[in-house]
């Protein structure tokens, strides 16, 4: 099971555990396996237009540092067996570690009241 404080998620497909986790070498394995900046991708998901190639290569990079067996081909057979809505959902739980800011502003705690100043 994922570690949700470490910035993981998990899911099952077919029996087997994998677990999802961004870090900054799985940032530079999506630009380079996609072609273009993870800036790009975040705004894309953003705007739910993610294309399959970037979809594909974002869950890809994040399952590299627990499951380094796993190719491309086969990232997108586990998209193929999860659906792309749970693919989506499980990459956007480990993202919003790696980038806070990807989280709605209506979940964020508001910041805590400034104090009184003394006089």
């Amino acid at each position: 099971m994922g570690n949700p404080h470490r910035g993981e998620a998990s899911f099952e497909v077919d029996g087997t555990a994998y677990r999802v986790r961004y870090s900054w070498n799985a940032a530079a394995e999506y630009e380079e396996a996609a072609g273009k900046p993870l800036s790009d991708a975040l705004f894309d998901i953003a705007r739910e237009r993610l294309s399959a190639r970037s979809l594909r290569a974002m869950l890809w990079a994040g399952l590299q540092e627990h499951h380094q067996d796993v190719t491309l081909k086969d990232a997108g057979r586990l998209i193929d067996k999860m659906g792309r809505k749970e693919a989506q959902r499980v990459m956007g739980v480990a993202l919003r570690y790696f980038f806070p800011e990807l989280e709605p502003a209506e979940t964020k705690s508001p910041d805590p009241p400034s104090p009184a100043a003394s006089q």
